[in-house]
């Protein structure tokens, strides 16, 4: 029988190194890494509000506020389906109803926050915030700034200032009595 060869990504126990001898298998260790969220490693490194370390939590606890409504928007699970497919169960609401009238108050709720934000900064905030992406990958969107330093210093100020705008609306910052 000839000896294979087992590649594993999760920590290697004794008790797995000896199932793997008895199977006639060997072990290749491979480095475990991992994934962060861009988003999540600006709440870490302070980039969201360098000065104020309560100002950085509720800004990320904005964006993760963000993220929930688009989950529950379900804006990714929305496609096409035949017609053949949806079937009439009698009276009352079909299965799902709840889940359906979530995720429109949960676009209704997106729409509010694009308007709130504006144009210049929507883009910037659902590609970092939402898509994962970084301060880098996002320097298309001020593509009248060359120096990239500056580009990265406009977007993380659209950041901010996006994240300061949605407060009110995610819920996480009360209204301030005048």
């Amino acid at each position: 029988m000839a000896k294979t060869t087992r590649k594993s990504g999760r920590r290697e126990t004794p008790e797995r190194h000896g199932r793997a001898r008895a199977a006639d298998q060997t072990i290749e260790e491979t480095p475990l890494r991992r994934v962060l969220d861009p988003f999540d490693t600006m709440r870490s490194t302070r980039a969201l509000a360098p000065h104020d370390p309560k100002l950085n939590d509720v800004r990320w606890l904005i964006g993760e506020a963000l993220r929930r409504c688009h989950h529950r928007a379900r804006l990714d699970l929305l496609r096409a389906v035949p017609t053949e497919r949806i079937s009439e169960t009698g009276f009352g609401p079909r299965p799902g109803l709840p889940q359906a009238e979530a995720a429109l108050h949960a676009r209704d709720k997106l729409r509010r926050a694009e308007e709130k934000v504006g144009p210049a900064a929507w883009p910037i905030l659902i590609r970092i915030v939402i898509e994962g992406a970084g301060v880098r990958d996002c320097r298309g969107f001020v593509p009248e700034l060359v120096t990239p330093w500056r580009a990265d210093a406009v977007i993380a100020d659209r950041l901010r200032c996006a994240l300061d705008a949605l407060g009110e609306l995610t819920g996480v910052v009360a209204r301030r009595v005048a």
